[in-house]
């Protein structure tokens, strides 16, 4: 297409010339003559392009990319992102190839073009499938060039503009993909601006009966609330002339889609949002911001809980203002924001303005380095996921969340989303700070890992030499930097468990027939791992202790092709597989009838769950031994075992007062550790209380149920069995 001349009939329609018209008028801000005949080509070469192509609302096709150029002169990008945004579809949509653009726009464009249209083409099985790898693929892209995110961006926000046009369905499918995944890239790369009118367009689609309540309720105050915000504009204005400075002040409205999300999070009501509409100070020097601060504090008295220093501690994206809730006239509760000019051009323009000027200086260096850092500990992240789907769920809710700022013990800023506990901190500290903890100290006061920490504290944690990493903790956090490291430790730790277990059920599975792991033969096990497809002996050793394969078998097919000739194959092991405890998590206790030491008990090979350990006459045991012979497994004990096992104790009580602490007392004076405590009120005076305990053994259940029933309101005491 390199010989064309470009002349298109649909550039002369109403709607294209409208758009261009509005694209001309933002890029002739800041283009020089030739980036503007530069664009104006890509315009007439994109509609030629798109000549019989229209869009779903009937108007010719090129109107859109030339609205999605407008959008991006908005943000004032340079003009191979501009030409890239009018030519974003060209590839994807009509016979123009890569190297017709490389040929009429030069590498870069072309590069841009094809890097929107990789994130197009993706094609998945189910929707949250295809959310998460756009959003894996959105976050290489933009480690790539971010200028291929910002139009992406832009071609969403012309989209759901247009939603209307889509069926119910597909408006719903959209919105839900932009607030979860555009919107909050957009917020992060500081695109304030785009992100707030996607969620609006979003919120409506999703939503339309709560956003046109909102809406009314909005409308019904806002008449009353602007005329006293007016007010505190010309008395703050005046307060500020007084003191010799000139800001810029404006009025702010919260945007309905953040104030819908307000509502949900702090489960308030309307009326009790205090930051519905607000004033926002722009002055020119950063010392001029805390100066402003104090003249709005002598006019207005703070509310000591909402004051925010950006400035100190800027947002993850950049974002830098000082932001201070005080309480107006006639009652009235409001936000007020205080910035530099830069800081406000920053606020609407973002890290993406910086990433595009390149602009010098140790302000703006630190702001890109800050969004490059959260860039690569998303990637490093990603890589460390075992799907993008569960990468992408980990994140999504980080994403939209509201952000703290803790101090480690030497005083460094540690930034984590609201919500976040003492594990979250000792994750996003270091990896092995957070596998290793067992104990921490919020503003030198003893908590626990799961304690919920706030802005303004100081966390220290307490590392021991041993890993401590326990499945529990998955529920005890919500970073998706913590989760994903929990996980990977837990598979480390489960696979090295299994490891072991695995090895020695081969061998006491090889030792019935005589056999025994030194004696194999590198044959044998070669034949052996071609049979079941694995990669290495140990991957065959970790199948064991998974109960995918059955030990019997897998001995039988290593030994000798000889050897094997005349085996029973009906076989009873010559001795036991002995539980010692230090099984670690490859090695299952069912809640059904909860075995411990001195119990007698049989194992079977779950292929979920590895062993799973049964007293003998759990009622279970009974159908697993029909279904499934071949995977019951002899059991028993070691004479010596470690750790502490669960058990649950049933008591029917008297309802008295201080009888429920008493208890408690002598299950601690029994060196018993209580898990949970439950209370059940039952006919008459009488209550049932359930203890889950963890126990050494059942001779120290058995001592203590003793002293249990001994104290004179407990009618009854048991363990409960199956």
């Amino acid at each position: 297409m390199s010989d064309i001349s470009f002349t298109s009939k649909t550039i002369n329609h109403p709607k294209v010339q409208a758009a261009f018209k509005e694209l001309k008028e933002l890029s002739n801000l800041y283009l020089n003559n030739t980036e503007k005949q530069q664009l104006r080509k890509a315009v007439h070469y994109g509609a030629y392009a798109h000549e019989s192509q229209t869009r779903k609302s009937g108007e010719p096709y090129i109107s859109h990319p030339i609205t999605v150029a407008a959008i991006l002169a908005s943000l004032k990008v340079d003009v191979d992102t501009l030409c890239a945004g009018v030519l974003h579809d060209t590839i994807e949509d009509t016979s123009v190839n890569y190297t017709d653009l490389k040929s009429e726009f030069g590498v870069v464009v072309a590069d841009l073009v094809e890097g929107v249209t990789k994130l197009d083409k993706l094609k998945f099985r189910n929707l949250k499938e295809a959310q998460a790898e756009t959003f894996v693929k959105m976050l290489f892209a933009m480690a790539e060039d971010i200028r291929v995110i910002i139009i992406k961006l832009a071609d969403r926000l012309h989209n759901m503009r247009t939603i209307e046009f889509m069926s119910p369905s597909g408006q719903r499918r959209i919105a839900k993909e932009t607030l979860d995944v555009y919107a909050p890239i957009a917020e992060r790369i500081g695109l304030k601006t785009v992100q707030q009118e996607m969620e609006t367009y979003a919120f409506k689609a999703m939503h339309p009966n709560q956003y046109a309540e909102l809406e009314k309720r909005i409308q019904e105050v806002s008449g009353n609330r602007k005329k006293t915000i007016d007010k505190i504009q010309k008395k703050i204005s005046k307060a500020f002339l007084q003191s010799g400075l000139v800001p810029e002040i404006s009025a702010r409205e919260k945007s309905i889609y953040s104030l819908y999300r307000k509502i949900k999070q702090k489960k308030s009501t309307f009326d009790e949002i205090d930051d519905l509409f607000g004033v926002r100070i722009v002055v020119k020097e950063l010392n001029d911001c805390y100066t402003a601060l104090g003249i709005v504090h002598n006019l207005y008295p703070p509310n000591e809980d909402g004051f925010k220093d950006y400035i100190a501690v800027p947002k993850l994206n950049g974002y830098q203002s000082l932001h201070t809730i005080v309480k107006g006239p006639y009652g009235l509760t409001l936000e007020v924001q205080i910035r530099t000019e830069e800081m406000d051009k920053m606020s609407e323009g973002g890290v993406a303005a910086h990433w595009l000027y390149k602009r010098q200086g140790s302000e703006s260096d630190q702001r890109l380095n800050r969004a490059r850092s959260w860039l690569n500990s998303l990637l490093n992240l990603q890589k460390d996921s075992v799907s993008s789907l569960e990468f992408y769920e980990n994140l999504k809710s980080e994403l939209g969340s509201d952000e703290i700022y803790v101090f480690t013990p030497k005083g460094d800023i540690v930034q984590l989303p609201m919500n976040s506990t003492v594990l979250d901190f000792a994750f996003a500290i270091h990896t092995s700070v957070g596998a290793h903890a067992k104990g921490a100290s919020v503003n030198d006061k003893p908590v626990p890992l799961s304690h919920v920490i706030s802005t303004g504290q100081t966390v220290k944690v307490i590392s021991s030499d041993d890993l401590t990493v326990s499945s529990e903790w998955l529920s005890r956090v919500v970073t998706s930097k913590a989760r994903t490291a929990i996980r990977k430790e837990l598979k480390q730790i489960k696979d090295e468990d299994a490891l072991v277990l695995g090895h020695r059920m081969l061998d006491r599975a090889l030792d019935t027939f005589g056999y025994s792991f030194e004696k194999l033969d590198q044959r044998s096990i070669k034949r052996t791992l071609k049979t079941y497809q694995m990669n290495s002996m140990d991957d065959l050793l970790k199948s064991l202790a998974f109960g995918e394969n059955i030990p019997s078998i897998v001995a039988r097919n290593l030994l000798p092709l000889l050897k094997q000739k005349g085996i029973d194959k009906s076989y009873i092991p010559k001795e036991a597989l002995v539980i010692s405890g230090n099984e670690g998590s490859i090695v299952n206790y069912p809640n059904c009838c909860q075995p411990v030491p001195g119990d007698e008990i049989v194992g079977y090979l779950s292929p979920a769950k590895g062993v799973v350990l049964h007293q003998k006459d759990c009622p279970n045991v009974e159908e697993l031994r029909k279904t499934a012979p071949e995977r019951m497994v002899v059991t028993s004990w070691d004479v010596q075992t470690n750790g502490t096992f669960k058990t649950t104790l049933e008591l029917d009580v008297i309802n008295k007062t201080g009888v429920l602490a008493k208890l408690a007392g002598i299950i601690a004076e029994n060196e018993v550790n209580i898990e949970t405590i439950d209370q059940n009120e039952k006919d008459g005076d009488c209550t049932e209380l359930t203890f889950v305990v963890e126990a050494l053994n059942n001779q120290q259940v058995a001592r203590l149920l003793n002293n249990l029933t001994s104290y004179p309101e407990v009618l009854t005491a048991r363990r409960k069995t199956s």
